[in-house]
């Protein structure tokens, strides 16, 4: 009995331990050490896009390309959808860097829009995007302005701005957001881009929708840190393991009471 109970301590144990010992392994090498590498090389990319340095934001974005093969070409359990978001994103990428007609802004969005996208899969630090939240909630707080104003000029304006920005962090969305979150806020987005005038409560309604929608988003709600099943597990676990304790410690006892009363009955016939 006692053996047994030793190996179900054990079993329990390596139960506790090993999620977070996997967890380690994970963040030290193996994937994520190559998508660290991935996104320290996208880090690169941008800076030289940001400085004018076209040709040597190119020559790392060939490194990036052949970085992400290994990637790809191994058992990462990315999705098809993922694949082509990410394969989409570092194409618009390398265009920035040698499309002589694109402006400057524009190349900047586009690699940061990799930038983003690749920081996503780096999990050994919050996304990137996290801090995007002014560049969606300060062009739509003018448009909700321009609304009450009635100034059609500065809604347009605020409305391109804010759906530019939106186009950026878009690919990172899209993978680091639970899908239902991200088809939600691009419906949104579609309907907006279908309302012809700003007059009426209807568009007030819905930027205040979308408002709500951003802060539910970058405010943590999506944060899964107290999922209830692994609060489950974690509880299950637990008890079961203090059972066992609590099972073995009586067993201990109750044998150390049987060998006491064994040794009152010797000294009595002695």
């Amino acid at each position: 009995m006692a053996e047994r109970l030793k190996k179900i301590m054990i079993v329990f144990c390596i139960l506790i331990v090993w999620p977070f010992h996997i967890g380690g392994a994970e963040e030290t090498g193996g994937e994520n050490s190559l998508w660290r590498e991935l996104n320290k090389t996208s880090d690169t990319v941008l800076n030289y896009v940001k400085e004018g340095h076209y040709d040597e934001a190119k020559q790392i974005l060939d490194k990036f390309s052949n970085q992400f093969l290994a990637i790809r070409a191994s058992d990462y359990h990315l999705s098809m959808s993922e694949l082509r978001v990410i394969t989409t994103t570092f194409d618009e990428a390398m265009e920035a860097t040698v499309a002589v007609s694109m402006s400057h802004e524009d190349r900047v969005a586009h690699v940061s829009k990799l930038r983003l996208l690749v920081d996503v899969y780096d999990t050994s630090h919050q996304p990137l995007w996290h801090e995007t939240k002014n560049s969606l909630v300060q062009p739509l707080l003018l448009m909700q302005e321009a609304v009450t104003e009635g100034d059609v000029e500065a809604y347009e304006r605020a409305l391109h701005r804010f759906l530019k920005n939106f186009d950026t962090v878009s690919p990172a969305w899209s993978v680091g957001l639970p899908i239902e979150t991200y088809q939600q806020i691009s419906a949104q987005l579609e309907y907006l881009k279908s309302i012809k005038e700003i007059n009426g409560s209807n568009i007030s309604d819905h930027l205040n929708l979308i408002e709500d929608q951003l802060h539910s988003i970058y405010d943590g709600s999506e944060d899964s840190s107290s999922d209830p099943s692994l609060i489950w597990v974690m509880l299950t676990i637990g008890g079961a393991i203090l059972f066992s304790l609590s099972y073995t410690g009586w067993q201990k006892y109750r044998a150390e009471r049987e060998k006491e009363k064994k040794l009152k009955r010797k000294r009595r016939k002695i």
